[in-house]
């Protein structure tokens, strides 16, 4: 399963730096705010600054931020995201035919992408906005405490190991 052997190779990069577990798992949980959030387009550009204006390791942030990917979490994402924001706006949760199309084909590096996206209106985009925001904070906020503990878990594992 993909997305099962992603996550895998991720905490082996994880689980392999040398930074403090709590600085890493915050690096990390810090990076999946990002993946969540709504600037598509703007995540790497979004971790790099993070990461050398915070002296985060660079591996731990774009692990963090790459869980969203074009090839196997975008959509998903991007579905979760607007289905909460409709949810939490009392709107429909069903996206209008115009706006579907846009996202199951998203080129998000092309200026006629987001002219035709605004165009359809806050209907997609601002429960777009809400529930990405609001599973940026709840996914970031979970990722630390799991990570962090894994990386102890891992550390104490390999300090006993090595004794």
């Amino acid at each position: 399963m993909p997305v099962l052997r992603m996550f895998r190779s991720t905490l082996r990069r994880l689980l392999a730096l040398d930074d403090p577990p709590e600085r890493t798992a915050l690096a990390f949980s810090i990076g999946i705010f990002i993946a969540f959030s709504p600037f598509l387009g703007l995540h790497t550009i979004m971790a790099t600054s993070i990461a050398f204006l915070f002296r985060f390791n660079k591996i731990a942030i774009f692990s963090g931020t790459f869980i969203n990917n074009p090839f196997l979490t975008l959509v998903p994402i991007i579905l979760a995201s607007y289905a909460v924001g409709a949810f939490l706006l009392g709107r429909p949760v069903k996206i209008p035919a115009e706006g579907l199309e846009l996202l199951k084909n998203p080129h998000l590096l092309t200026a006629d992408y987001y002219r035709k996206l605004f165009k359809e209106g806050w209907d997609i985009v601002w429960p777009f906005t809400i529930g990405g925001m609001l599973l940026s904070v709840v996914c970031s906020l979970a990722a630390y405490p799991v990570t962090s503990w894994l990386l102890r878990k891992h550390k104490r594992r390999k300090s006993d190991s090595d004794a």
